[in-house]
């Protein structure tokens, strides 16, 4: 982990960019997970919200547009780019081709664990139950038609990191000496809706209703989440709407089977990685 970061503040100053350590005021995007369960008011694997969902959940306002998009995940078996706080992750936006992207992230427990970073897309903090996630986030773009997510070639990905100077930075020197060995978790299906909460103080924040499925189906397994985003300056009032979210979904009462990490749950689930 530190010589990756070192390397980065090299690159930096070769490019005549100023390196910086960051700092909690570096975060300045949030974003809330609650996770939820659905009973039987959505089919498996659903590409539609059913009136029985939005009558469970009537405290938002759905809409009916579904965004699609299919995920996978890169590492070597022994997770070797985890090891360094690193996740490569590749999407397609089945919807929206153009949106197709590929995201390098680096996290840490705290601020202080990233030593100097820049350049980056965004900082951010994930708020999942009650616990913070700290992520420093490089987006790729790419085009689906030379990358199939389904069937990943590794090189291909990494010629595209190549493009974004500071997230090749972090993770050449990994993939040079496990690209033999790289592989891709099982794809993940998402269909995503947005909503507004039905509280005046909250009803322009955007929430977002996802359902997860592996794009297979096996194992026959769903996650299902609300999440919205803001700005850090917002912070009180985003809590606010976190606790009202949350004690919303509580009193619907559905048991959610998944909690916690999408992505930790996904390399679980693949056999590359067992």
């Amino acid at each position: 982990m530190r010589n990756n970061l070192l390397l980065i503040g090299l690159v930096n100053l070769c490019l005549g960019a100023n390196a910086y350590a960051l700092s909690p005021d570096a975060f300045t995007s949030l974003e809330y997970h609650v996770n939820t369960g659905v009973g039987k008011t959505l089919p498996y694997a659903t590409d539609t919200i059913t009136p029985e969902f939005k009558k469970a959940f009537n405290f938002i306002d759905f809409d009916n547009d579904v965004s699609v998009k299919l995920v996978t995940y890169l590492d070597t078996p022994d997770r070797a780019f985890k090891a360094n706080d690193i996740s490569i992750r590749v999407r397609e936006h089945v919807t929206k081709p153009r949106k197709s992207k590929i995201t390098v992230k680096l996290r840490a427990d705290n601020p202080e664990g990233f030593g100097d970073v820049s350049n980056y897309r965004k900082a951010e903090i994930d708020f999942t139950n009650d616990q913070a996630k700290y992520s420093v986030s490089y987006d790729v773009p790419y085009s689906p038609g030379e990358i199939d997510v389904k069937k990943v070639d590794y090189a291909k990905v990494f010629e595209v990191i190549k493009k974004n100077k500071a997230a090749w930075a972090l993770v050449s020197d990994i993939y040079q000496k496990n690209k033999q060995s790289l592989k891709q978790t099982l794809v993940m299906r998402t269909h995503g809706w947005e909503g507004a909460l039905d509280d005046k103080r909250f009803d322009d924040l955007e929430i977002d209703f996802q359902v997860w499925t592996p794009y297979y189906r096996r194992p026959r397994i769903s996650f299902t989440e609300f999440s919205f985003k803001g700005s850090a300056k917002d912070k009180d009032r985003l809590e606010q709407a976190y606790k009202y979210l949350s004690d919303k979904v509580e009193q619907v009462g559905f048991e959610a089977g998944h909690q916690g990490s999408k992505t930790g749950s996904t390399f679980k689930m693949s056999k590359a990685f067992q």
